[in-house]
């Protein structure tokens, strides 16, 4: 069985004086808060190198994307987003000297402290049926039994009085590979402090009548409600065509286009330029068959989705390509706005995604409903 380490390298600096003035709520037994207690030898260069790195970004102002120190190979980055949908921040894992580095930057939470862990389903549905994210299912066990030796149990997060929150740790209770397998997992961020089960025998459950910490603080930490989450899985392999849409048109390339165009003025969106490829390689000396970009959009649709994601911006406005194949026939392809919100991480968005991919069916198709 697999020694479980962890080792807690570096968190808000609200926290740290709670530490340093003895406090441990927050800390799982068998967690150690530097300096109190020295890091396993192995580790003892990871550590040193990773408090190092967060010295240094204590006295930064907190950002919402990694550190350039965290972009190590073979590394993951999780984007955490609330139950509204609105991204709160990120989580790297990296490995590093034998273990994982855990590094999470959040805002957005209530002042204190939060369950921080890793779940078993790669899920995140704010829309669940037993609640936000309990599509995550439990916490990740790995080698342990009861809460507070789950291989995902992390050290608390603690949020300042602006709801932000940074964490460094390292752990060899799991591996990144381990945490993408099946149906990968989840970080999660709880509502409340966790208790790692900390209850002793002498206290007694006013509703169980049970002596120490009941089944469910021994499974949950009774940290409460799930308030952010970020999925974890292994990237499928890119397949060609992979979130497009293409549906063939039975006029020429010319004439699409300006169905095209006169349908997005009908419905009042922008038409922000159409880029004829065609042209531009004729410039060139080149040739190629019809091509033409089309590019247009609505404030109203493409600011919740970057409010969301601000990357989803690079996909943003919506484009609708008119080309003709060697075959001599039309199509019209766009992107599957469902598959770039899967791309960003955008979550919550249902409604409009729905509502998106229908407009631009109809302008792809000429259908009006």
């Amino acid at each position: 069985m697999r020694h479980r380490t962890v080792v807690l390298v570096g968190i808000t600096v609200a926290a740290t004086s709670l530490f340093a003035a003895g406090t441990m709520a927050g800390l799982p037994l068998g967690f150690a808060a530097p300096p109190a207690a020295a890091p396993p030898a192995a580790l003892s260069a990871v550590v040193q190198q990773s408090a190092a790195i967060d010295r240094a970004a204590s006295t930064s102002p907190l950002r919402l994307r990694p550190h350039e120190s965290e972009g190590r190979k073979n590394g993951r980055t999780v984007l955490l987003h609330d139950a509204e949908g609105t991204r709160v921040g990120f989580v790297r894992l990296s490995p590093q000297g034998g273990g994982v580095r855990v590094a999470a930057t959040l805002r957005g939470l209530t002042q204190g402290f939060h369950g921080f862990h890793v779940h078993t389903v790669g899920v995140c549905d704010p829309d669940a049926p037993d609640g936000p994210f309990t599509s995550a299912e439990g916490h990740y066990v790995g080698a342990g039994d009861d809460h507070g030796t789950h291989a995902g149990d992390l050290p608390s997060l603690y949020a300042d009085a602006h709801g932000r929150a940074r964490l460094v740790a390292v752990t060899d209770a799991f591996t990144v590979r381990e945490l993408l397998r099946g149906d990968g997992s989840a970080i999660m961020v709880h509502l409340g402090r966790d208790n790692f089960a900390n209850i002793p025998p002498r206290y007694t459950s006013s509703l169980s009548g049970e002596t120490g910490p009941d089944k469910d603080t021994k499974a949950t930490g009774d940290a409460g409600a799930r308030v952010a989450c970020g999925a974890l899985r292994a990237a499928p392999g890119v397949k060609e065509g992979a979130g497009l849409v293409t549906v063939d048109s039975s006029a020429d390339v010319d004439a699409t286009v300006e169905r095209i165009l006169a349908d997005i003025e009908e419905a009042g969106l922008q038409l922000v330029t159409v880029v004829d490829h065609a042209a531009a390689a004729e410039k060139a000396g080149l040739q190629l068959r019809p091509t033409t970009l089309v590019i247009f959009g609505s404030p109203e649709s493409g600011t919740p989705l970057m409010q969301s994601a601000q990357t989803a911006g690079i996909d943003l406005p919506q484009k609708l390509l008119v080309w003709r194949d060697a075959d001599g026939v039309t199509h019209v392809t766009y992107n599957d706005p469902r598959y770039l919100a899967a791309r960003h991480g955008i979550t919550g968005q249902d409604k409009l995604l729905d509502s998106i991919a229908e407009v631009l069916r109809r302008l792809a198709t000429g259908s009006g409903s």
